[in-house]
């Protein structure tokens, strides 16, 4: 089987040319058409709804922004008991946390 690559080019710049023919013609004839067409009587605006989780995270945000106080003494005591290893985990009161925060995400 032989393929003949010889004319391939000017090929191309055939397709080509009759691809810009025809678009030039679309774009004179859309022209045309916009010029004589009568001018929409409604006009149309956008609009964004903000949802009660984003307020609550934009809240959130500023509240870190500003500093939000910590309790230093409860940090340093929680750091002491867990240091000395007498800091005890109620293993129901997380699993009820991270489950209610689960549902929370989804």
């Amino acid at each position: 089987m032989t393929i003949n690559l010889s004319n391939l080019n000017s090929r191309n710049q055939q397709i080509d040319q009759a691809r810009n023919a025809q678009q030039k013609a679309r774009v004179s004839t859309t022209a045309n058409q916009a010029s004589t067409a009568q001018p929409a009587a409604t006009s149309k605006s956008d609009s964004v709804n903000i949802t009660s989780q984003a307020k609550s995270l934009t809240a959130m945000e500023r509240n870190l922004a500003q500093g939000t106080p910590v309790n230093e003494a409860k940090v340093e005591q929680l750091k002491k008991t867990i240091a000395d290893g007498s800091y005890q985990v109620d293993a129901t009161k997380l699993a009820k946390n991270i489950s209610n925060f689960e549902s929370q995400l989804g």
